[in-house]
């Protein structure tokens, strides 16, 4: 038996590794509902001390979207600790599963940081008007 883990995409199940069986080999799946967020949750920040609007790994100055063009352009993680060793096993596994999240959606990833006052006054705005519209629900 061999356990992997992956994504439903319809009808599709797109596994986070190869699973070394031949091109169109016949298997049984039994399927288990996973409740765990992505790792890169965990270990990307945005650092306004290395780029105020980008994902860094945390603890480090490395921009994820550089690394993720290394894992697009086929990189192995052996060839990333070479180039960076300061990744840890954890950093890379994340680098990949964020790779695979659509480019326009990782794009917008972090964009709002660089607005944080604008937005933080916005949504104070929207709490204070929330609670104006309950009072007049009230009355």
């Amino acid at each position: 038996m061999i356990a992997s883990q992956g994504v439903i995409h319809g009808k599709t199940i797109e596994l986070e590794q190869e699973l070394g069986l031949a091109e169109g080999q016949r298997v049984a799946v039994d399927v288990h509902v996973v409740d765990e967020p992505p790792a890169w949750l965990e270990r990307f920040v945005v650092d306004p001390a290395v780029n105020p609007a980008k994902l860094v790994i945390k603890g480090t100055r490395l921009l994820v979207d550089d690394l993720v063009r290394l894992v697009e352009e086929q990189r192995n993680d052996r060839q990333l600790q070479q180039l960076h060793p300061e990744l840890a096993p954890a950093d890379l596994e994340a680098i990949r599963q964020y790779a695979r999240v659509p480019a326009g959606l990782r794009q917008s990833f972090g964009g709002w940081a660089e607005d944080a006052e604008e937005l933080d006054t916005y949504l104070e705005w929207t709490r204070q008007q929330r609670q104006v519209r309950r009072r007049e629900v009230e009355e």
